[in-house]
């Protein structure tokens, strides 16, 4: 939701000093998929109670489906999602001092 609210891919780039060369080079309608993209990422934790946005590996097979339908997404996009977020959870662990990295 904060992302919505500085603006689009686009306008967000334009924004980031050095980055008005690079946009140039970019295919912008590449730029239109990644704003789906944080749509879909946006209906997927919304669709998560407060507990699972607090403490992902909660969400097990049933909670991914609730999620999935309630999102009007595929299982695979939660399943992406939720990798995605291992991911940059161990990022952080390694080279941050950021703790209780969570959805919310």
């Amino acid at each position: 939701k904060k992302m919505k609210n500085i603006g689009s891919v686009d306008q967000i780039m334009d924004m980031v000093p050095g980055f008005n060369n690079l946009k140039n080079r970019i295919d912008v309608a590449k730029l239109g998929d990644r704003e789906g993209e944080l749509k879909k990422i946006e209906a997927i934790i919304s669709s998560m109670t407060v507990e699972e946005r607090e403490n992902p590996s909660i969400i097990n097979g049933s909670r991914r489906k609730r999620i999935s339908r309630g999102s009007g997404t595929q299982l695979s996009d939660i399943n992406r999602l939720l990798k995605q977020f291992c991911q940059i959870k161990e990022m952080f662990k390694k080279g941050s001092k950021i703790k209780n990295f969570s959805f919310n």
